[in-house]
């Protein structure tokens, strides 16, 4: 009688155990990282006419457009305390970063960008006929 009460003990024991048989998933991925956003017309003249005005002149926006290596390329006519010429200034489209300055002005009566240019047939004649004397 012992045998009969010993197996019906662990039958019943066992039967109160409850286990769970959903397969484990893993946590949902996190979004990937949003691409950086390249700067925009407004905002590539914005920062030109900034530059130019921190350069003391007075700025007139020539034009202003976007390469195919992502350079913004803004150039302005400058006038300024006596001074004219042309500022030319290369962005980083996504960085934004002031990549390039190219500073084409001159005052009056003060050398310039341009003022040690001799003109043509001032130097050496290579390539050059006899007639261009």
């Amino acid at each position: 009688m012992r045998l009969p009460l010993l197996l019906g003990s662990l039958l019943l024991s066992s039967g109160c155990i409850v286990a769970e048989t959903r397969p484990h998933r893993p946590p949902p991925r996190p979004p990937p990282p949003s691409r950086p956003v390249a700067m925009s017309y407004d905002e590539a003249v914005h920062r030109g006419f900034d530059q130019c005005r921190a350069r003391g002149y007075r700025c007139d926006l020539q034009e202003a457009h976007l390469t195919g290596n992502n350079v913004w390329k803004v150039k302005f006519r400058v006038d300024g305390r006596g001074e004219k010429g042309h500022l030319h200034l290369d962005y980083d489209a996504y960085s934004r970063n002031l990549i390039k300055v190219n500073d084409k002005v001159k005052g009056k009566g003060g050398r310039g960008w341009d003022d040690d240019w001799d003109g043509p047939g001032r130097g050496k004649k290579k390539g050059h006929a006899h007639r261009d004397d």
